[in-house]
């Protein structure tokens, strides 16, 4: 016997909170748990912001 669960949907997805720092993704109606930023996706990020700001500046 399989139990079936009701697909979430935007707005419950959009008010979930679980109490921790764990970032959820929406898919097919289910919450995924997205997986932490990398050490170099960081880096990335920094030194890209660090390029931007160089030409706003």
């Amino acid at each position: 016997m399989s139990v079936s669960t009701k697909p979430m949907t935007i707005e419950e997805y959009l008010n979930y909170d679980d109490g921790t720092d764990t970032r959820y993704e929406l898919v097919n109606g289910e919450l995924s748990a997205m997986p932490t930023e990398s050490t170099l996706n960081i880096r990335i990020a920094i030194l890209l912001l660090a390029y931007f700001l160089q030409l706003v500046v």
